[in-house]
């Protein structure tokens, strides 16, 4: 190197180069379309160039003047250039010097052989590095000058390298220590100091799975470094699968299995992704498949089997009633069959018989009812119910046949975003015998909107309208909620809820009708599977209320209000699940049971049903 001029040596001659060379490069990559690191990058380290390029011509210019102006107290040896050539001789011998170090590197480059590195998978081998810290490097045996051109002559990108295996050094320490928090610390201090590194951006992947948006967006950027790795196809077909974007899956679930054809989770992962889609003969050809190779498969064999369950057709049997605070009684019994299926839609029929009492009246009605699951799309769900409801003949009036029906469909952005739930229906108010004496029948039509505002906090707005139609009169109802809701762990949500219900005006055809109802709940709902497969959910709810009885009256004072809803389901065998639910009220109209079915701002019930669903073989 060239003493006393910064930067002119070799090393740093090669860095100058290879920065004013990453515009060309740049460029090529764009015109051929393929993957580039961005012009942040080339503008800054062109800037650094430029700026050492500068330093380098001052420092020459500055030490030709120096020596020009001690010509008049030491006399020269010998006569100097009138002009100033210190900093373009600088240059070009620096320059010289690095282009004989190359060519003799290119030469010897000629006798030695090249060992190709060998990648691994992540997920296969969780002890080793898939992918290197900074992606493949060469390995040039140099007999002379090979130590110098490796520790000098590297890319401008390369600088922080010793930074970078230190973050990463001490995040797969973590990582392997179970110390989530500090290893996405030191992941992310690995992808700041070097964006491509592959390893870090799968290892915190990996530890956002509980965020879909940003584990997406990190598993998508390690496909992109690292498209020859199955494992990477599989990890993000994993995460789009759960957020339910099925078809997404499949296509990645297909890359895998192109590079690995005989890999047991992307086969497996691809069948697994068919179920939850609900193409359930898909899922079985599949598995099937798999068991033809590997007979010895138990866990496979084990999710076959229950995918034939889930498409094999079923019957449920079911007996259920409620009781209220003002005597009236009920008595159900019926059941419901479904159809075979191997597509993402479900049929079935359900047909029951309903018994009403008040101490001195008794009236039935039937219910036959068809009813169509559908599974478009992972993020919409489409449940449609359409039939009649068949009302005794009493007191001298005839039967009277109600078409009935229920509308209901739900989309949720596959990435934890926003969400809607659209419903509507039309059915007979039945709690008592005086409402299926009056022929009372609802039709609402009504949506909840929720929208994620905060990590594990959501916000639902509710919004419902009815027509009440009777013997006597036409009533409208009308029902506005807000909940702000907060999930505390996966399986436990409390939440905060306002309620306001208002009628048009008041009946007399057996149902409660205030101007004004007025609720405000503290809730939580709480949802665990049991290591048997025994799936228990509770929503309750603890509040009060105040109510405006008559119109143009005042609201009255608060007073308290309970809610409780409890679902049990058991699997009993293969095939064949007990469901017990409960549904309680003591709010008067807090509920949609309760809301039509009230008689008073005191009213109370509860209502039990029990179920088994049996699949046919």
């Amino acid at each position: 190197m060239t003493a006393g001029l910064p930067g002119t040596g070799i090393g740093g001659m090669f860095y100058l180069m290879s920065a004013l060379a990453t515009p060309l490069r740049e460029a090529y990559l764009r015109v051929r379309g393929r993957r580039s690191r961005g012009w942040g990058m080339v503008a800054t380290q062109t800037a650094i160039a430029g700026a050492i390029l500068a330093g380098v011509w001052a420092t020459g210019w500055l030490l030709g003047l120096a020596l020009s102006a001690s010509r008049s107290v030491i006399p020269a040896v010998a006569t100097l250039h009138p002009g100033n050539l210190l900093p373009a001789v600088a240059l070009l011998f620096s320059v010289g010097t690095l282009a004989a170090v190359l060519l003799g590197v290119e030469v010897l480059r000629l006798w030695i052989r090249r060992r190709p590195d060998r990648e691994t998978s992540i997920k296969r081998y969780q002890g080793r590095r898939a992918v290197a810290a900074g992606g493949r490097r060469r390995r040039i045996v140099l007999l002379v000058l090979g130590a110098v051109v490796t520790a000098h002559a590297r890319p401008a990108a390369a600088q922080s390298g010793n930074l970078t295996t230190g973050h990463l050094g001490r995040a797969d320490s973590a990582f392997t220590a179970g110390d989530t928090r500090a290893a996405a610390q030191e992941y992310a201090a690995v992808l700041a100091a070097d964006p491509w590194n592959s390893h870090a951006t799968y290892r915190l992947a990996q530890l956002h799975r509980h965020d879909p948006r940003l584990a997406l967006r990190l598993f998508r950027r390690y496909v992109a470094l690292e498209p020859s790795d199955p494992w990477g196809y599989m990890a993000l077909a994993e995460m789009l699968a759960r957020a339910g974007r099925f078809s997404a899956a499949l296509r990645c679930y297909d890359d895998a299995l192109r590079l690995a054809p005989d890999e047991r989770d992307a086969v497996v992962g691809r069948a697994r992704t068919l179920a939850r889609a609900r193409r359930a003969g898909a899922a079985i050809a599949v598995y099937e498949g798999w068991l033809t190779a590997h007979p010895t498969d138990a866990e496979v064999r084990r999710e076959l089997a229950a995918a034939r369950v889930a498409a094999a057709p079923a019957i449920m049997p079911l007996v259920g009633g409620s009781r209220d605070s003002d005597g009236n009684a009920t008595l159900r019994l019926g059941g419901a069959a479904e159809l075979g299926a191997s597509g993402p839609t479900r049929l079935g029929v359900r047909a029951t018989r309903e018994q009403i009492r008040d101490g001195g009246t008794a009236i039935g009605l039937d219910e036959l009812t068809l009813r169509a699951a559908a599974l478009p799309r992972g993020t919409l769900q489409v449940d449609l119910e359409g039939g009649a409801t068949r009302v005794d003949a009493i007191g001298g009036a005839r039967a009277t046949l109600i078409p009935t029906g229920q509308l209901r469909a739900r989309w949720r952005d596959p990435v934890g975003g926003p969400a809607i739930d659209l419903r509507a229906r039309r059915n007979v108010i039945d709690a008592s015998p005086l409402l299926v004496t009056n022929r009372v029948v609802r039709t609402e039509i009504g949506a909840i909107v929720e929208l994620p505002v905060a990590r594990g906090l959501k916000l639902r707005g509710i919004g419902r309208t009815a027509a009440l139609s009777s013997s006597f009169d036409v009533n409208h109802r009308t029902t506005f909620a807000g909940v702000a809701a907060v999930a505390l762990t996966p399986i436990l949500e409390v939440s905060g809820q306002i309620h306001e219900i208002r009628y048009s005006r008041p009946s007399s055809a057996g149902y409660f009708a205030p101007r004004l109802v007025q609720i405000a709940q503290a809730g939580s709902y709480i949802e665990l599977e049991t290591a048997r497969s025994i799936v228990l959910a509770f929503d309750l709810g603890v509040g009060v209320q105040r109510v405006a009885a008559r119109q143009g009256a005042a609201v009255g004072p608060w007073r308290h209000a309970l809610r409780l809803y409890s679902l049990i389901a058991v699997p009993l065998a293969p095939g064949r699940e007990l469901r017990f639910e409960l549904d309680s009220d003591d709010s008067g109209v807090a509920t949609e049971v309760a809301t039509e079915s009230a008689t008073t701002a005191q009213w109370r019930y509860v209502s039990m049903q029990v179920s088994l669903r049996v699949a046919l073989p």
